[in-house]
């Protein structure tokens, strides 16, 4: 086979492919991947690929989209880490840089305080900074989250609603130290604050984020068990937790009001990444004619990127917890459905 070069629908033996892999990447792809080797191993490489000759376009094409669909693939074998990445650094870039980057990558991910501030509740936002000067509040406000900034606003005593609001349309630079000092206030202040179950802030948005990566089968039997030890940690945690799907468990009631408050783009592009089932919820609580547009404006709409639907449903969610927050509806309404 040596001297006639390689063709398509030669039988290939995993030396021939590795060989091929090689080539194809070029010196210095494969050099990593070579370092590592035994010299046997290099030696029948090395042999093979001297041999190769020339190589087809699709012996190639197929010897490399099998590599790539093996790294696709769900085989435990072939998931990157972290000791890849530490050989890509040692092998890429000076040691000390290396070195340093690979200390920051191993630092638990922090969050910024506006990000935890973005996590409470409106109610305990306005509750710790409404005795602030209007300045620092719209410093505050302008930081965070804008769809908790608006109802965190709304909490406030209506007098100082419209200063804090023309200070936020003004702010352009702000020296660095004062909203440093904010910060550290701030910090110091949520981590004294607890939640109604006694848990702190940090502890609480552990928690979530937790659950969030679990699958769902693994998460709810934790949450079941976390409804029967601690029933408040397990209410905040829960509606911090919401997912679209939930929506299922709602009454038709709450649905019809859900459907008075939301924009018709945010639930098309949000039933658009929705279950059947739950698509259904909501179209059975539409007049037939309404059903009959949405259902029209989903399929002109085509394939749709998961961010933008995420971005729909997460949207739609900000606005049913607000409406539960309110009274207007109640998110455990799984018991008594309509």
């Amino acid at each position: 086979m040596g001297g006639s070069g390689m063709k398509g629908k030669v039988q290939l033996t995993g030396e021939d492919k590795a060989a091929i892999l090689l080539f194809a990447l070029g010196p210095e792809a494969s050099a990593p991947l070579v370092q590592g080797m035994d010299d046997n191993t290099l030696s029948r490489l090395g042999r093979r690929m001297a041999e190769l000759g020339k190589v087809d376009a699709d012996v190639l094409n197929s010897v490399t989209e099998e590599y790539l669909e093996l790294h696709r693939s769900e085989d435990p074998m072939l998931r990157s880490g972290h000791k890849d990445v530490v050989s890509l650094f040692k092998y890429a870039i000076e040691s000390d840089r290396a070195d340093r980057l690979l200390n920051e990558l191993s630092a638990p991910k922090t969050l910024t305080i506006w990000e935890k501030l973005s996590r409470l509740k409106p109610d305990m936002i306005s509750s710790s900074i409404s005795d602030e000067h209007p300045q620092t509040i719209a410093l505050i406000l302008g930081n965070i989250d804008a769809s908790v900034a608006s109802r965190v606003i709304a909490l406030l005593p209506e007098d100082m609603q419209l200063s804090v609001v023309m200070r936020m349309s003004k702010i352009e630079s702000v020296p660095r130290e004062l909203v440093k000092d904010i910060e550290e206030t701030l910090e110091r202040e949520l981590s004294d604050m607890q939640g109604d179950s006694g848990i702190s802030f940090d502890g609480m948005v552990s928690v979530v984020d937790i659950l969030k990566g679990l699958e769902k089968a693994v998460a709810r039997p934790i949450l079941d068990q976390l409804r029967d030890k601690d029933e408040k940690l397990f209410t905040q945690v829960d509606r911090l937790l919401l997912v679209f799907e939930d929506l299922i468990d709602l009454s038709d009631r709450d649905i019809q009001t859900i459907l008075k408050h939301i924009s018709s783009d945010d639930l098309v592009k949000s039933l658009k990444g929705a279950s059947e089932e739950i698509a259904e919820r909501f179209f059975g609580n539409m007049s037939q004619r309404a059903a009959e547009i949405m259902r029209e404006d989903m399929e002109v709409m085509g394939p749709m990127k998961l961010s933008d639907v995420d971005e729909a449903q997460q949207a739609t969610l900000k606005v049913i917890r607000k409406l539960d927050d309110e009274g207007a509806i109640t998110l455990s309404a799984s018991d008594d459905m309509v």
